[in-house]
């Protein structure tokens, strides 16, 4: 149970972080072009974990190997992302503004991970908490340049009672 909620308490905090890391890119190059910039991010990072930590050798049924059909779209991928960057189109954004796909499939990963452990509530209701424990202090230290927003004792108090209910669901 205790690796479950180590996956769910990660992805928790990932997800919290996403909205800001993909918005500091969406600010610099507009909604669109962020959606896709981060999207093939998020394709290269798991072509590569497919080509490289993919040892079940799944074979298509006419005897392909998919990680070797998957080859040619990585290279693609590679030299698009070359071109963004050699280009200058992401000047002015910071590197954290870049991570976002890489975080999505982090999250997909931990939540795969913490649902097979602690089953969807138990896996969910961990997740949410811990972004809403992430967001307050994403909001209370202005993260990632958000505004600061700070954690009063109302907050404190609704984050204290959200724990008490992970603990109560955990438990049953």
């Amino acid at each position: 149970m205790l690796i479950g909620v180590l996956f769910a308490v990660s992805t928790g905090i990932l997800i919290a972080a996403i909205g800001p890391v993909n918005a500091v890119l969406n600010n610099r190059i507009g909604t669109w072009n962020a959606v896709a910039l981060i999207h093939l991010i998020g394709l290269l990072v798991a072509t590569g974990g497919i080509l490289l930590f993919d040892s079940q050798k799944r074979i298509l049924p006419d005897g392909l190997d998919l990680r070797y059909l998957l080859m040619p779209g990585l290279l693609l991928l590679a030299v698009v992302l070359w071109w963004v960057f050699d280009n200058g189109y992401l000047s002015g954004v910071p590197a954290y503004g870049l991570i976002g796909g890489v975080l999505g499939v982090l999250v997909v990963i931990g939540t795969i991970g913490a649902i097979n452990r602690l089953g969807v509530l138990g896996a969910l209701t961990v997740i949410v908490s811990s972004q809403l424990l992430a967001a307050s202090l994403i909001d209370h230290y202005g993260w990632f340049g958000q505004p600061v927003v700070p954690l009063g004792p109302g907050r404190v108090v609704g984050l204290l009672g959200m724990l008490l209910g992970v603990v109560l669901v955990l438990r049953s």
